[in-house]
């Protein structure tokens, strides 16, 4: 009994010898009706700890497997499961393309997003239980949102586009954009509508999607509706948009978004009473924004698309004393990408590129510096045009090897009245970087990267090394720590006036008058996530400067070379500690964030001093939440503290704190094929303080300040319809 019990089993182990053991597995996650990929999409080996997250375009790559036969299980907020056994297969390797089904209640079809992602392509109108967790696959606590009877309504992305510290850059789609915030950031610097979802790559990373090595926003452009053509637009006494997309016969689909803010009749409204303590200043403002972007589905490896964005401010501010000025900000850019997966190791992205920013301003006695006022025409114009490419090759074991280089030409524009002028300054910038990222034992992984950067502005080469260590024990928590050296190839400048106003700001590359800029960046932090829709992280950094530069506040017009209009200091210091918490289960979602930053600059004399303009203490807290189903409110609340200032007597001092506090109230309606929203806005309901300035003293600006500056109590009434 016992040889015939080990005769079958020895000879089906020696048939399962002859199939080779499935090593990796790769694919797309989409969505079987719109062919739609969905970016982060929770895949997992059922039985086992191995598992991840798709990519924005839904690829997705697991290595370190070796099974005769495993059940891949993938879920996906708003679908039904997806679960489908595998066994043994001649090759290692096997490629899965995943189609989920969307979730269809009553005879309801519902399309949603993940509740992780920030921004949802379409807003779930059915009750929806709570996510499904596969078996035998350790995940969060989620007792408080398991059952029916509830629907999720996600926030916007705030969470990364909030204006919490000077460090973040953006990219859009790959191309990097500069100065992209809105004067008063009354509504985001990004048009949320036209978002698909946002990353954030921290310092040190080797996926970082530019060759700039520091923190890194990156927004995700939606890329339309493949199945039918939407219309979404919004009329308000203020705001107007217009959002369309469609499928093309190319095979592909087209994006288009655009929104303008005007102020104009809010203001005129709200400075004429004469007891008002807006009656010193009467601002004339308005902003737009377009975007658009077209996709080609060439092959199911290949995918080309062309992207365009353009924001456009402009401000028009009268004061006493016969001050006034006018200003405007032009920003946009017009790209070519190309994304193309060789097999499944190898995977790459080229953009082409060409990007403008430009800045005017026109001044009537705006006060400047200590002595002296601001009179004539600013201008300040760089013109881009670049290539940028990165490639990801994956080794295994989730190492990974990036290569990635970007070339740019760059013509910049500076002048000021007649004194002086530093036109057609043209030059190159170019940069390379490697990286490679390796897992080591006890779930730590390791990002090394090394970067290159040739200035023909500064005539040098400057090598930038990186270093991230990453530790992800369970779901629950993890930790990083992030070493960073950086080279800023521009220098940005924001004129300096005492009424603490965004008038003007010069974007120019550093020339070879000043010693060429850097930066020491080293963080430390985690995230403990209890259960799912609850995010507690903090951040402790500290950030060395090297040669950096402010405004010289007697400077006489003369731009020729930087040292004539800069004042350069030897080195800077900031350090400071970010905290956050995020609850984004049904209910009241919330967010707060608190900064606490130091900065301080040492002159070639080596004398210690405060960084003018700097704000030690930021608050932002956002709430959001339902009186009933279909009525709801969000309330934003900001606070700025700790700005220091000198006054007459060259005397420091603190200025009081900035705070503003927006509410919002909404209801939604549908009228047969058409649902909608109206909403009314309360903005700027607390603010008298902003205005307590010194008119002698010296106020240095600083990006802060674009949350906090002056603006009136304004109600606004929005009317969003979906078709």
């Amino acid at each position: 009994m016992k040889k015939s019990f080990i005769k079958p089993l020895i000879l089906l182990l020696a048939v399962s010898m002859l199939f080779g053991q499935i090593k990796s597995i790769s694919g797309t996650i989409r969505n079987s009706v719109t062919l739609e990929p969905l970016p982060y999409a929770n895949i997992v080996i059922k039985g086992t700890y191995l598992g991840g997250t798709s990519n924005v375009d839904g690829y997705f790559y697991l290595s370190g497997l070796s099974h005769d036969s495993l059940e891949v299980v993938c879920t996906y907020m708003g679908y039904n499961t997806y679960s489908k056994e595998f066994f043994f297969t001649d090759d290692t390797h096997i490629i899965i393309p995943i189609h989920m089904e969307p979730q269809t209640l009553g005879g309801e079809e519902v399309l949603v997003e993940d509740s992780t992602l920030v921004v949802p392509e379409i807003r779930i109108t059915s009750q929806l239980p709570g996510p499904q967790q596969p078996k035998n696959i350790e995940l969060k606590e989620s007792e408080s949102i398991e059952g029916a009877g509830f629907s999720y309504e996600l926030l916007a992305p705030t969470r990364w586009l909030h204006p919490t510290g000077e460090f973040t850059r953006y990219v859009i789609d790959g191309v990097p954009v500069e100065n992209t915030r809105h004067l008063y950031n009354i509504y985001p610097a990004f048009n949320l509508d036209a978002v698909k979802h946002i990353e954030n790559h921290g310092a040190g990373n080797s996926r970082q999607p530019t060759t700039y090595q520091m923190n890194t926003t990156e927004l995700i452009y939606k890329e339309g509706n493949r199945s039918n053509t939407d219309v979404r637009a919004i009329l308000g006494l203020v705001e107007s948009g217009l959002t369309t997309s469609g499928p093309h016969p190319a095979g592909g689909s087209w994006y288009f978004s655009g929104r303008r803010v005007d102020f104009d009749a809010i203001y005129s409204l709200s400075t004429t009473q004469s007891d008002s303590v807006y009656r010193r200043f009467r601002p004339d403002y308005y902003f737009y924004d377009l975007n658009g972007k077209i996709t080609f589905d060439i092959s199911e490896d290949t995918k080309v698309s062309g992207n365009m964005f353009l924001t456009f401010d402009k401000l028009h501010w009268l004061g006493d004393q016969g001050r006034s000025a006018h200003s405007s900000w032009y920003n946009g850019f017009i790209s070519g990408r190309i994304q193309h997966r060789f097999n499944p190791r190898l995977t790459t992205q080229t953009n082409i590129y060409g990007k403008t920013y430009h800045t005017f301003l026109r001044a009537d006695l705006i006060p400047f510096g200590l002595s002296r006022d601001l009179d004539g025409d600013f201008t300040n114009g760089l013109n881009t045009y670049g290539i940028s490419s990165q490639a990801e090759y994956f080794l295994g074991n989730n190492n990974m090897v990036s290569a990635g280089f970007s070339t740019e030409i760059l013509n910049s524009d500076l002048a000021y009245v007649d004194s002086s002028t530093l036109r057609d300054v043209s030059g190159l910038i170019f940069k390379t970087k490697v990286g490679y990222r390796y897992t080591l034992p006890y779930n730590l992984s390791t990002d090394v990267g090394l970067q290159t950067v040739f200035t023909s502005f500064a005539d040098k080469v400057s090598v930038n090394p990186s270093l991230r260590v990453g530790w992800e024990p369970s779901n629950i928590y993890d930790a990083y720590i992030s070493i960073v050296q950086s080279t800023p190839t521009q220098r940005e400048v924001s004129l300096s006036n005492t009424l603490s106003q965004p008038l003007f700001d010069i974007l120019i590359p550093v020339d070879k008058s000043l010693a060429l800029p850097g930066e020491l960046s080293i963080s430390l932090g985690g995230r403990f996530m209890p259960r799912i829709g609850y995010d507690l992280s903090a951040d402790i950094f500290t950030h060395v400067l090297e040669n950096p530069t402010l405004l010289d506040s007697v400077w006489q017009g003369d731009f020729s070379a930087q040292d004539k209009w800069l004042i350069p200091y030897n080195a800077g210091h900031i350090s400071g500690v970010n905290l956050s918490l995020e609850k984004l289960t049904p209910g009241i979602r919330s967010l707060a964030k608190y900064r606490f930053s130091k900065a301080t600059l040492t002159d070639l004399a080596g004398v210690k001093d405060l960084m003018p303009g700097h704000r030690q203490h930021e608050f932002y807290l956002t709430l959001d939440g339902k009186f009933k189903d279909n009525m709801g409110y969000q309330m934003d609340f900001s606070l700025a503290s700790g700005k220091r200032y000198l006054d007459q007597n060259q005397d420091w001092k603190l200025s009081s704190a900035y705070h503003r506090l927006d509410l919002s109230f909404y209801r939604e309606m549908s009228w047969e094929r058409v649902n909608g929203k109206v909403s009314l806005k309360l903005i700027n309901l607390t603010n008298s303080q902003n205005l307590e300035f010194d008119d002698g003293s010296w106020v240095t600006n600083s990006l802060q300040d674009r949350t906090f500056v002056l603006l009136p109590f304004m109600p606004t009434i929005n009317f969003d319809f979906v078709f």
